[in-house]
């Protein structure tokens, strides 16, 4: 008897590990499927809605990811702007876009656009989101 317990408890161990590789494995496999990319987006901001304002800053809220903003000169009602986003799933996500514009009196107003499609051109390139969409 005593040697069938032993060889039970090898038996038993040498399945736990390879249980604990197979699991390893397949774990690593499902982080590299899912990889977060990097996406640059450039576009316009307007503030044109808002009576002699001009954009101030503009936020970009990914729903996966991290957010980005870019503050803009304010010299114009539309400005241009660039924002990088980090950790955004391969297959894209949706984000949020922010914009605050000021007038010359310092009031301040902002408008959001929400749920719009992100994901990272295959070329790499830059993704043009011009605000309002």
């Amino acid at each position: 008897m005593r040697k069938f317990s032993s060889i039970k408890r090898n038996t038993l161990g040498s399945v736990a590990v390879a249980a604990s590789l197979t699991l390893a494995a397949s774990v690593a496999a499902v982080g590299t499927a899912h990889a977060a990319v990097k996406v640059t987006i450039t576009g316009t901001v307007s503030c044109a809605k808002f009576d002699a304002s001009t954009p101030q800053l503009v936020t970009i809220t990914p729903k996966t990811g991290t957010a980005g903003s870019d503050e803009t000169p304010g010299e114009e009602q539309v400005e241009q702007y660039t924002i990088k986003l980090t950790g955004i799933p391969s297959g894209g996500t949706t984000v949020t876009a922010k914009v605050v514009c000021e007038d010359d009196e310092g009031d301040t107003n902002t408008y959001k656009v929400k749920n719009v499609p992100i994901k990272k051109p295959a070329n790499g390139a830059p993704v043009t989101l011009n605000l309002p969409t």
